[in-house]
Formats: structure tokens, sequence, C-alpha cells
């Protein structure tokens, strides 16, 4: 009963807590016994857990790697037995994988998350920072006792890293490789309307070494015990040089936001548990510097990748962070939710964003350096721009880059979201590495506001915010079978027509309702997109210019599915998949 207490303590000390995805890269470590292991970080800030390939849990020690058993608390303890790659393993270590009770560490898992969860409904929260405008963020540059900065002049890096314009400098740590700064990602998302000023002071050193502000709980959960304390002794420590009332944009007796960048590593892409894992959070306690009080704050790494990173002659790379995971932590203290799954039951595939959406794994696309552009339903809920509702009439529609179109449906709920993914701007490296084409959104937002502790894909086969994938699979990054590889060169099917040559949309099954408004011959040419809507006008135009093709076309309708098995020539009669008709695929 003792442990179970001081479970639920833990649990309510991470209240108010939103933070970022763990990478889903594997990496891999090597073991005090000289073996190669390769691991898997999974979860976010909250709760996370580590496995082999072959979905084995193992926990970290000081010594290494060790096969975790599981007590009858459902938590994650460490056994004697140092982990290997399936290939390597002695029969004890098998028979102590197999001893394992998944179920009863993810169940204490899922009832942790509910007890956060029904603890911040209704609860009164700081406001959220600004989105509109120029507001100004206090960022305090923190090292440690023991880790400083990597970087000679880190408060020149950093200040070009969060505000420069056009793209960044070469400076000590390859900083051009980022695309551009988080001030201009944010410009570029609103159309000008909200243009941050990041105000970086420091670095200052604190009185501990940093594995005492990243300590976790036992077994892991939670993390980052005394992240509060690091934002406290931070903030105080740059009194004497900062006014805080200049961060309090609206006058309402609170700073609106501090934001600190510490010297090293993100655990959620090393995974060492002395790191911290990059979030955004609130100081419950009253704590005021110049008459202000401090409440809401973020927290972000300096570098990226791990430590383990060397190049070709066994040197350690040592690379400025992408914007990637700062952006994610900045929206959610504008109030944007993750879209990726808390509970372990909708960690399924077609549940999700993935990599298209920076409050998912976009935060990683090219490894942060550019990340995935906010959606257009992101845009509008910020109030930076509207989506247009398309008209249920018959249409020959253009889209252009980075433009969307809205159609509804018969229930008021839900709708979809037509978006041309283009090789433009911040679209670039998502059209590169991970898909192009017309990306079909549908959103299912049952709430009156958006909050950033929503968590609107947790229902099992009712997400309130995911795709419509070209090739009906959108596969989730917590899938234990397929190589990393795959998983990321999967997603360019997910785009209309897509490597999976889809050029069509009969109807979409959504949460509440069939949307039964066609798209047919989806295009894709010079970074446009071209569709006709609710009718298939180019084959009308055949029908009646060229009759002569009747015996043809009449061939032509014959249905066929993925294995070549003819299925008639009735649309109507199809099950929901992907079908091929003259030559083309289309989604039922």
């Amino acid at each position: 009963m003792k442990k179970a207490i001081i479970l639920i303590c833990l649990i309510l000390s991470t209240i108010g807590v939103k933070a970022s995805k763990a990478i889903s890269t594997p990496f891999q470590v090597r073991q005090p016994d000289g073996t190669i292991l390769t691991l898997m970080l999974h979860g976010d800030e909250h709760f996370s857990w580590i496995t082999t390939p072959d979905n084995a849990l193992v926990i970290e020690t000081h010594k290494g790697y060790y096969i975790a058993k599981i007590n009858d608390y459902g938590e994650l303890m460490a056994t004697n037995q140092l982990a290997h790659n399936a290939s390597n393993r002695t029969d004890l270590e098998k028979r102590l994988i197999q001893l394992q009770n998944r179920s009863s560490f993810f169940n204490t898992a899922e009832k942790a998350m509910r007890t956060r969860r029904a603890m911040e409904i209704g609860t009164t929260t700081p406001p959220y920072f600004p989105h509109t405008g120029n507001p100004k963020v206090l960022t305090i540059l923190v090292e440690f006792s023991d880790s400083t900065f990597y970087m000679s002049n880190p408060k020149k890096n950093f200040n070009q890293y969060l505000n420069c314009e056009g793209k960044p400098e070469k400076f000590d740590a390859f900083d051009n490789r980022n695309f551009g700064s988080v001030r201009q990602y944010f410009k570029d998302m609103s159309g000008g309307k909200f243009t941050p000023q990041f105000d970086v002071i420091g670095p200052i050193r604190l009185s501990k070494p940093l594995s005492y502000y990243g300590a976790d709980g036992k077994g892991g959960n939670p993390k980052d015990l005394n992240i509060r304390e690091l934002i406290k002794e931070a903030c105080s420590a740059v009194d004497d040089s900062v006014n805080f009332k200049d961060y309090d944009n609206n006058n309402d007796g609170i700073a609106d936001l501090v934001y600190v960048i510490y010297a090293g590593y993100s655990q959620s892409v090393g995974n060492l548990s002395t790191d911290i894992w990059p979030k955004s959070s609130w100081l419950s306690e009253d704590f005021k510097l110049d008459g202000v009080s401090i409440k809401r704050f973020g927290v972000s790494n300096e570098l990226n990748y791990t430590r383990r990173l060397k190049d070709k002659n066994g040197k350690k790379i040592k690379v400025i962070n992408g914007i990637g995971l700062f952006c994610h932590e900045f929206s959610h203290t504008m109030g944007l939710p993750d879209f990726y799954p808390y509970n372990q039951a909708a960690q399924i595939d077609n549940q999700t964003m993935e990599f298209w959406d920076l409050m998912d794994g976009g935060e990683y696309t090219d490894a942060g350096y550019t990340p995935t552009p906010y959606t257009p339903w992101e845009k509008e809920v910020m109030g930076w721009k509207n989506i247009e509702t398309l008209a249920n009439d018959t249409a020959k529609i253009t889209l252009k880059a980075d433009e969307a179109l809205k159609i509804t449906s018969d229930d008021a709920r839900e709708y979809i979201v037509l978006h041309n993914i283009a090789n433009q701007g911040w679209h670039k490296a998502l059209y590169k590495s991970i898909g192009h084409g017309m990306l079909v959104y549908r959103i299912n937002y049952e709430r009156g506001k958006v909050n950033m502790f929503d968590h609107v894909n947790d229902t099992p086969g009712k997400p309130g915010m995911t795709i419509v994938p070209a090739d009906g699979l959108l596969i989730t990054s917590y899938h234990k079978e397929i190589a990393h590889k795959d998983y990321v060169a999967h997603h360019a099917g997910d785009p209309f027509p897509g490597t999976s040559d889809v050029h069509s949309i009969e109807n979409i099954k959504l949460n509440h309702s069939t949307l039964n408004k066609p798209i047919y011959n989806i295009k894709e040419t010079n970074d446009a997109i071209t569709f006709e809507y609710l009718k298939d006008l180019t084959a009308a135009g055949i029908e009646k210019n060229e009759s002569a093709q009747t015996a043809k076309l009449k061939k032509d309708m014959k249905i066929y599915n993925l294995n070549g098995k003819f299925m008639g020539i009735n649309r109507n009669e199809l099950l929901h998949g992907v079908y091929i008709q003259n030559n083309e695929k289309f989604v039922k």
C-alpha cells in the first residue's frame, strides 16, 4: 500500500506537464560485456519505457541495460540479466522475457494517466502565451555544475536560433543546419501575424549537477522530479539583470512565459535517464520576482542527437538542436495539444498524425531542423488563417502550394480538409523525405475550445484528428514489427496520388457519418493539385464526345483488388479498401 501511495504522489507531481513524443528511431548502445544492443524508446515525458526491437522490456541502470521484471505494483525493476539482441540471448534471458507481465505494466501506466487527466479537468491554469503580435519571451541559457555548453558563445548561437530572419549562419555547432529560426517559423506559419521576440540571457550556472535536475522517479517515471527547482533557481539567478515585469505582456501580474535552454542533450532522443526531457508546464506554488508571478515555463536542450553520435574517425559530433522540439513545446504554451495517443490501446494504425503534424512526430522531421509546418486546422485555431469551405457544386479545383479547402459532412461535428503538400518553404523537407501531394485530414474535435490537455486521439478507432491515407494505412510509430526506415517510407503513400498512385476518393467513413462527396482525377503537377469535385468531368467529356469509344470504356469499367481479382464494375457494391479501375487506384 505504501508503494501505491508513493506512486500516486509521483503522478500528482506531474500534473500540468506537456512534453514531446519520444523519437521513434532505434538506437544502439555498447553493453558492459562488449555486445551491441539495439533499443527503442517509447512514450513521452509523462510515461516512457524502453524495449528491444522484438518488444522485450529493458531498464537502464548505472551499469547498462538489463532485462526488466514487473513487480506486483506494475512497476519495472531490473533483473540481474544483461540485455542482448534476440540472436545473442541465452535460454535464461529468453525465459525472463517470457515472464514479463506486460499487461500489468501497461495497466498501471494507463491508470496513472487517467488519474493525472482527471485532476486536470476544471483546474485553473495561467493564461496561455499570446499567439498574435510581437510578445517577448525571457529565455535563460542554463548550464550545470558538471555540464557546460559546448558552444563557445551560446548566447550568440541561440539568439540566431530563436530570432534570426532568413537562413541561419554557420557558427561552431553547424547552426545553419536549421531551415530557419523559431521566430521565422512562427512568422511564416501566421502570415506575419505572430512574431515572438526571444530575449536571450546567460548562460548561468546552477548549483547542482545535471543528474540532480534530470533525475527520474523509480523505474524511470515520472521524469525530472526537480525540474521546478531548476526553473526557480534559474529565474532567481538572473533577477538582478532582468525586470520580470517586462515579460508580463498583458499586465495581469503573471510573467507570460519563461523558457530555459539547458546545456546538453534531450532524454526524448538519447534516453539517458540523467538528461532532461523537454517539456512545458507551470509552477503551482507562489513564486514572485519583481512583483510578478512566475508560472508558465518551457524547457528545451542545446544539442541534437545523442552522446553516442560519432564521425567515421570515432570523434564525437556535436550539433545544435533542431528547432522542432522547441516549436513543439512552445506551441503547448500557446494551448495546442499533442496528437499522439496517451492511451496504449489507441497506439494503433490510422489513429494519429505521425510525421504530418508538429504536435505528433513532425517535431522530428529532418531531424528537427525543418519541422513539419502547422496544419491548416492549427493555423485556423490560432486565428492566423481561415479555411475556405468548398461549395456543394460540381467543379474542377486547383490547390496551389500550401492551399487548403474544407469539405463539410452531414454531421456538423466532423469534416475533412484537403491540403497541398508541395516542394516549397517549410514543406521542402516533408516533400523530400516523407511524402507530397494532396493530404486529406479528417477532423472530429468535439470540444468548445482547444486546450493543451485535450487528448483527442485516445479513443481507439475514433480519432479526433488524423488523415485519410491514400493507401488505406497510416502506420503508427508504436509498431514493433516494422523497421523505422520502412515506417518513414510508408508515409509517402498517404497523400493523393502519392506513391500509391490513387487518383480518386469515392467516400470517407468518419466517426459519426460517411462523407459521400467524391473526388476524381487527382493530379499533382508543378507543385499544384487539381481534381474534379462531385462528378468525374473527364469521363463525362469522353462519353459525350467520343461515343466510338463506348466499348473500350465498358471494358475499362472492370474493377480489381490489389491482388488482381476481378471485383465487378459497380463501385457502390465494394467493401472499404483500395481498388484498381481503368489502370488507376482508388479508395472506397
